[in-house]
């Protein structure tokens, strides 16, 4: 007779599958059994039946009911992660399926620093549309340190972002390096070009916050002179930098590219000295890209080579790899 906790009868030789894991998302994403068994169209009991059989297969207990519902233990948070992932890949497998059948259902999921987003996204949903039409693209916005988070968890495949990236869990490819240019009103006055740094440091800046990568590297720029920048005003969006500088006595330092061509009442001048911002295409060590994803990856090199060619100094031709080692 076993003892109490070990399972029973019915329970031996369970193994875990993959409606066990469907069912332990829908409870989590539900909020209680109840409300995972209609989103699942079955009865409570075949719900409570599966839980008790993956916690028997896993050994350890994956939920406690409380009045607010169902809740994940420290363990069951673990599987949950676990469990989106087979998730995700699974849609990624079909998605390859389909698209090697012909059919239109790639899905690839990209992260781009806003500082990027302005040229490159519109220039890669033209070239996906034209080259590779069966790719559904979906394109999150962000600074680096999120997007280094998502690509982390899963939840992007590959992502643009600013240099430095100092996580051992991802893979780094430089992609390209562009200038940082000073953006003024154009009623303040400044010295011929290119401006000392020490100029702008005399001025009200707007920068990303720290840690963002790229208000390190000008900062770093900056003690390198022996200067201490004055940052009274920090935003996120590199759009309303911009417009802060449009709209007030305030000076910022941006790349080139993300600077909109459209801006009226401001001078885009070059800085003496200023190391060029450096980006890269980066995904999670442990990852496997879809095939939409590497159609997404090779468009990206593509525009790097010629979009920007006149523009910025290109250092190579993304290689799309399926496996990440």
């Amino acid at each position: 007779m076993g003892s109490e906790g070990s399972p029973g009868p019915e329970e031996e030789g369970t193994t875990v599958e993959l409606r066990h894991l469907d069912t332990l998302l829908a409870i989590a994403d539900e909020g209680s059994f109840t409300a995972a068994a209609d989103a699942l169209a079955t009865v409570q009991s075949n719900v409570s039946d599966q839980v008790r059989q993956l916690e028997a297969e896993l050994g350890v207990p994956l939920l406690v009911r409380s009045r607010r519902g169902a809740e994940p233990t420290e363990f069951g948070v673990l599987v949950l992660e676990r469990a989106r992932r087979v998730q995700r890949e699974l849609e990624d497998m079909r998605a390859d399926l389909a698209l090697l059948q012909g059919l239109e259902s790639g899905h690839a999921r990209l992260g781009v620093v806003g500082t990027a987003s302005r040229w490159l996204v519109p220039a890669l949903v033209a070239d996906l549309r034209e080259r590779a039409p069966g790719v559904r693209l979906r394109v999150n916005e962000g600074a680096s340190e999120r997007l280094f988070t998502e690509l982390v968890d899963g939840e992007l495949a590959q992502a643009i972002v600013t240099e430095p990236v100092n996580d051992r869990r991802l893979v780094v490819e430089h992609l390209l390096d562009e200038d940082l240019v000073g953006l003024v009103a154009r009623d303040i006055e400044l010295p011929p070009e290119p401006v000392p740094l020490a100029v702008f440091a005399s001025l009200p800046l707007v920068l990303p916050p720290d840690p963002n990568p790229l208000r390190i590297e000008v900062e770093r720029a900056a003690e390198g002179e022996g200067l201490t920048l004055t940052v009274p005003v920090e935003v996120e969006g590199i759009r309303l930098l911009a417009d802060l500088v449009v709209a007030g006595d305030y000076a910022s330092i941006l790349p080139e590219t993300a600077i909109p061509p459209e801006l009226k009442r401001v001078r885009i001048v070059t800085i003496a000295n200023l190391p060029p911002r450096r980006l890269a295409i980066v995904s999670a060590r442990d990852a496997q890209l879809s095939l939409a994803d590497q159609a997404v990856r090779e468009s990206v090199g593509r525009l790097v080579e010629t979009h920007m060619s006149t523009r910025a100094k290109p250092v190579k031709k993304v290689r799309s790899r399926a496996k990440r080692g």
